[in-house]
């Protein structure tokens, strides 16, 4: 029987982290503790909690997800005491990228804000791809789909465009039937930025890269001083911008726009509920999307 709060943190902790290594750095403690305190808790169930997978790592079993949903359960209804305690509520934080900040999660937690009186904590990052463990309770990320370990939705789209300025565009030979940009300079994206399918069918395109960043306004500013090319979402073209499309050929793909959480945290009731709320709010807005939990 499993009485001890400490031993439902050490199963979490494995079930995000999937390995002892990083459950151990989680709870601040070394290794050789984690596997020690693992043994124990098996031995006192008397069967497995978690699989080792051929790759070293470790999947809940059956009895571990059930552990694992009572943990969550018990860790949501102690957040939510010490928050009624502290007269505070626990923040959802949510990790996205500039553009989509301003496109789709800004206006999303102000209403949410408006209409239940809950508080968000909104991280704005340059690299999605690669944020560690605990750092988002929910991401709104460009993706084709949702990663193995999370679950979501698309929730919208960005439409992609060739910009380049006048003073640019002056100077430039573009053929508008081209199916290349050589010849040309182009910038280019970087970080996990690059990673992004859009700007991975720029990087397709060939021509000489002029200027590369990890942030789209960046790249629009430095497109806006004459550099070169950028594929830029039309989202974060003001009605000032010194940009104007480049005409060719050439059709980018369109974007899609995730909202996933990890698949542990999404089972809170906290997390569960933003995200139930989130899938209306985007339907609402005319969204494209499907449902795909």
């Amino acid at each position: 029987m499993i009485s001890d709060w400490s031993d439902l943190q050490v199963i979490m902790s494995i079930a995000s982290e999937t390995t002892l290594s990083g459950a151990a750095r989680r709870l601040g403690v070394n290794q050789s503790t984690i596997s020690r305190r693992l043994q124990a808790i098996e031995k006192t169930v008397n069967r497995p909690v978690f699989l080792r997978r051929a790759d070293g790592r470790f999947e809940p079993s059956q009895t571990g997800l059930d552990l694992l949903e009572a943990a969550l359960k018990m860790k949501d209804t102690l957040d939510g005491a010490n928050a009624r305690i502290t007269a505070a509520t626990v923040p959802v934080k949510v990790a996205s990228c500039e553009v989509l900040a301003s496109r789709f999660v800004a206006p999303a937690l102000s209403s949410w804000s408006a209409q239940t009186g809950l508080t968000g904590d909104l991280a704005v990052h340059d690299d999605l791809f690669d944020l560690p463990e605990g750092s988002f309770d929910v991401l709104f990320s460009p993706m084709e789909s949702a990663p193995d370990d999370m679950i979501g939705r698309k929730i919208g789209v960005l439409e992609w465009k060739l910009y380049a300025a006048p003073s640019y565009l002056a100077h430039a030979q573009i053929d508008k039937d081209t199916n290349s940009l050589s010849g040309q300079k182009v910038i280019h994206a970087s970080g996990s930025l690059a990673r992004v399918q859009a700007f991975q069918w720029l990087a397709n395109l060939g021509g000489t890269v002029a200027f590369s960043a990890s942030s789209v306004m960046t790249q629009r500013d430095m497109a806006e001083s004459g550099l070169g090319i950028a594929l830029l979402p039309s989202t974060i073209l003001g009605p000032q911008t010194g940009l104007v499309p480049v005409e060719t050929g050439l059709v980018p793909p369109v974007g899609e726009v995730w909202m996933v959480a990890r698949r542990t945290l999404a089972r809170q009731p906290r997390i569960r509920s933003f995200l139930d709320w989130a899938y209306d709010f985007f339907d609402g807005q005319a969204s494209p999307a499907k449902a795909l939990k």
